[in-house]
């Protein structure tokens, strides 16, 4: 009798771990699926770029099947050495010209709207046009050049990405 009952103490034992590594498991691919499907459905391209000496205007169609979001927006120059600065929701980091490195927080004032995911972050409707006014921080030797061409990537919260340029 106590050798049933060990049998069946071992054998629940085992019933109870193997259900919970295959919960742990459907819940892991149910996540990977969902973030392939996420990222399958988020399309977006640059309809139109503005600029000022300080400032630039990114007017982004999403033509895919969910809105779209941004993580992250990346501007540069003709050459990574004599601009590039990048957005994201919590920091503008400005990599070169080397008199300007360093990072600022993130706010209306350099970012609006803010980009990031959640309420009040910029997004775009699917078969609209949204638009993000990117300020460059203030730094002698920061600015839009005319006659150069500038390079934007924009990376969305499920990451796509696209990379516009034009001269200004």
């Amino acid at each position: 009798m106590l050798l049933i009952a060990m049998t069946l103490v071992a054998g629940f034992a085992v019933f109870g771990y193997v259900r919970l590594q295959a919960n742990v498991s459907e819940l892991s691919y149910a996540q990977s699926v969902g973030g392939t499907m996420s990222y399958l459905q988020e399309r977006f391209v640059v309809a139109q770029v503005t600029y000022t000496a300080s400032a630039i205007t990114i007017y982004v169609y999403t033509n895919g099947q969910t809105a779209t979001q941004f993580a992250q927006i990346e501007v540069y120059g003709p050459t990574r050495a004599s601009m590039d600065v990048t957005y994201d929701a919590n920091l503008v980091t400005v990599s070169n010209p080397a008199s300007c490195r360093g990072q600022s927080a993130a706010s209306s004032a350099n970012e609006n709207p803010m980009l990031g995911t959640g309420t009040g972050k910029l997004s775009v409707k699917v078969n609209y046009v949204g638009a993000v006014v990117l300020t460059l921080p203030a730094c002698a030797g920061l600015s839009f050049q005319a006659g150069n061409t500038y390079f934007i990537k924009l990376l969305g919260a499920f990451g796509n990405a696209a990379v516009y340029y034009q001269a200004m």
